[in-house]
């Protein structure tokens, strides 16, 4: 597998630490080895210089963000791409937000949950009972490495 992902001049960046963890930003400006220059006009990043190990690299690249670019500049091009969105459909992201969702549910609520997994829970276990039951339990038998020939 080859690396995709780099550290480049309009790259979409997730900050992963401090006060505006979870906000996404691109980056303007590469510094040095360990600091760059960021900016999210729409999300509420000021443009300013943070360390790379506080970032986490997105797939998305920004179109049309040249190096040192202004915040106007990088507004145009994010409304003209839309990488935010895309980001939103990611794994990533959508694994974040089921955990924000589930950091908000008060006791009632994960009672709730706790109920419906026990159903679904006991639902696979009949239907897997039935499936053995109408294979003559041959898939257990040849999943465990059953019915070998000497």
């Amino acid at each position: 597998m080859v690396l995709a992902k780099f550290v480049e001049v309009g790259r979409v960046v997730k900050i992963n630490y401090g006060p505006q963890e979870g906000r996404l930003a691109t980056i303007v400006e590469i510094l040095n080895d360990k600091r760059v220059l960021i900016d999210g006009p729409t999300t509420g990043v000021q443009r300013q210089v943070i360390p790379i190990r506080r970032l986490t690299l997105t797939k998305f690249n920004l179109k049309g963000a040249t190096r040192g670019a202004r915040t106007g500049v990088i507004t145009k091009a994010i409304k003209k791409s839309d990488p935010f969105a895309q980001y939103a459909q990611t794994v990533a992201a959508k694994k974040v937000a089921k955990k924000a969702l589930r950091a908000k549910l008060n006791d009632f609520d994960r009672f709730r949950v706790m109920i419906l997994r026990k159903r679904r829970s006991a639902l696979l276990s009949t239907q897997l009972k039935s499936l053995k039951k109408n294979t003559g339990g041959k898939a257990q038998t040849q999943a465990k490495g059953g019915n070998k020939k000497k």
